[in-house]
């Protein structure tokens, strides 16, 4: 069984993570880092991706996410260009998340 087209799934650890806020018609919202490890060309680094939660997900599944926390999320790609304020071109690029799970620490039983 294959995944659906512009599905992304991410482990890592929750390096940022911004309180829940309310869209003015009620609908919470929150956004988080995660620092992703990568290996490419033999070489292993650590890549920063946006995830962002909404609804449910902003509100109960995230009670439990706290700076450091390694988490499993699925969601899908969403990417806009715009100018700043000073015209420069901008591309921004976040997982919307549709899925999410704490996992225990690495090396923990």
């Amino acid at each position: 069984m294959s995944a659906p087209e512009n599905t992304v799934r991410l482990v890592g650890k929750i390096s940022r993570l911004s309180p829940v806020k309310y869209t003015p018609s009620g609908v919470a919202v929150r956004e988080a880092t995660l620092a992703v490890p990568q290996s490419s060309l033999g070489k292993t680094s650590v890549g920063y991706h946006e995830v962002f939660f909404a609804g449910d997900l902003a509100e109960l599944h995230t009670q439990k996410f706290r700076i450091g926390s390694r988490v499993d999320v699925t969601g899908t790609l969403w990417s806009r260009e715009f100018r700043n304020r000073r015209g420069d071109k901008v591309n921004e690029t976040k997982v919307i998340v549709s899925e999410a799970a704490l996992l225990p620490a690495k090396g923990s039983a």
